[in-house]
């Protein structure tokens, strides 16, 4: 399951980027978290979009005639379970920055961007259906067949 917040500047992204870029991020968390990215895994992952106009995103450190599309901020939201180490944890940052920088390019990217803010919810802090999942079940049942 994949859970990710796009923040960006209005218009920054078409409709088939968006498209993409969603598609990229759900398999680079998927690949972490041991996952396959079928259909059962897809119904139970979200990619969000959030766009500001340039005017609504103060950046204080931004130089004058900076290039306002530069500000991109992912929010990766994952169950403790399923992300259990920090070689995860860098594993899931660098993919993601991987899968945006294939979409956007790196010419308007800050050196070091997109901010990716990782987010692992403790076990008993995520529900689906208003439940806590069987983890080993639900991982069971969206793991690759080898």
């Amino acid at each position: 399951m994949v859970f990710v917040r796009v923040h960006l500047i209005k218009g920054r992204l078409s409709a088939a980027q968006k498209g993409e870029l969603g598609a990229k991020l759900i398999q680079a968390v998927s690949d972490v978290e041991g996952l396959a990215n079928n259909q059962r895994s897809k119904e139970a992952s979200w990619v969000q979009f959030y766009e500001f106009e340039p005017e609504n995103w103060y950046a204080p450190a931004n130089l004058d005639g900076a290039n306002p599309n530069s500000r991109i901020q992912l929010d990766v939201v994952v169950p403790q379970k399923l992300v259990s180490s920090p070689d995860d944890d860098r594993s899931t940052m660098g993919k993601v920055t991987e899968a945006v920088r294939s979409v956007l390019g790196t010419d308007l990217l800050p050196a070091y961007g997109p901010w990716v803010h990782l987010y692992v919810l403790p076990l008993d802090q995520f529900a689906l259906d208003g439940r806590i999942p069987d983890w080993e079940g639900f991982r069971a049942g969206l793991a690759p067949v080898t």
